[in-house]
């Protein structure tokens, strides 16, 4: 939805789609493990597989990164044609069989809330405080339910907060009330951890008044919203970890579809349209029960 309205930019005249799934028409001569009719997702992400970051196993950092759907052509088609560069790195992915089409194709953004929580270091028994009740949000609680002792989410939209609610926070509070709120349930000590999946400044300065001395804040989300002149003397003075994450590392996003089964991710999709319908799918972007939206071809 960035792409949509023009917060993010991708090269031109590129076909769509980071997020997707679908079955092996034909492979390759050299493919040997994959076979016509496999059902499969996708890591979007085509590495060089050598330099620095890919050495590491990182190669959503790769110093010569391009993503399908920004950079080359992506899944919003009937046919997709997955680079070279992709297929030999392995980036093709059997679906397991108790897993959907529709729900592998969400295993790109879990991937990236993985790496959200990883990268927070989250740990059984931590305060997780979720910043933001849109689609991402509610997958960070979805996974956070698995090690947090206390989920707590805030939203300026009750319907949002409502839906948190459902997907399993433990407290759901606005904005307004956000400060006071975290207090009072954590006894004045702060939250352990913080994830802010909207692009928004003022969301940051609320995760660093909320966080306790020496607990992480992570910033999921990026865009135009984060430009502002922060007070850092909070980070400087409650000794605080200020973090970053985008996409995930292909060993995340391994373990993010062999996890997916056991998560119900069909709970996230709340519209399917056909591909031609692309223009209706795009409408819903403000619609506050739009959370994800399939595109089926």
């Amino acid at each position: 939805m960035k792409i949509i309205k023009g917060e993010k930019e991708v090269k031109s005249s590129i076909i769509l789609g980071h997020e997707f799934s679908g079955d092996v028409v034909e492979g390759g001569k050299n493919v040997n493990y994959l076979s016509e009719g496999d059902r499969v997702a996708i890591y979007p992400i085509i590495a060089c597989g050598h330099c620095y970051f890919c050495s590491l196993g990182k190669r959503n950092r790769c110093l010569k990164r391009k993503t399908m759907g920004i950079d080359v052509n992506g899944g919003f088609a009937q046919y997709a044609l997955i680079p070279e560069e992709a297929v030999k790195l392995g980036h093709i992915l059997k679906l397991p069989k108790d897993l959907s089409y529709e729900e592998g194709a969400l295993v790109e953004p879990l991937a990236t809330v993985l790496n959200s929580l990883e990268t927070l270091n989250l740990s059984y028994g931590d305060s997780l405080l979720i910043i933001g009740s849109g689609p991402m949000g509610l997958m960070h609680v979805i996974l956070g339910k698995r090690l947090s002792k206390m989920i707590i989410v805030s939203d300026p939209l009750e319907e949002r907060l409502n839906l948190a609610r459902s997907f399993g926070a433990d407290i759901t509070v606005k904005p307004e009330d956000l400060t006071k709120e975290i207090k009072n349930v954590t006894d004045g000590l702060g939250v352990d951890k913080v994830v802010v999946t909207v692009a928004s400044s003022k969301a940051v300065e609320q995760a660093l008044d909320c966080v306790k001395s020496q607990g992480k804040i992570n910033l999921f989300a990026g865009g135009k919203g984060l430009i502002s002149n922060l007070d850092l003397n909070k980070v400087h003075y409650k000794e605080l970890t200020l973090l970053g994450t985008q996409n995930a590392t292909f060993d995340q996003y391994k373990r993010s579809l062999a996890l997916a089964p056991q998560l119900k991710l069909r709970n996230l999709i709340t519209h399917e349209f056909l591909l031609e319908e692309y223009s209706k799918a795009f409408e819903l972007k403000g619609d506050l029960k739009a959370l994800k939206v399939i595109l089926k071809p």
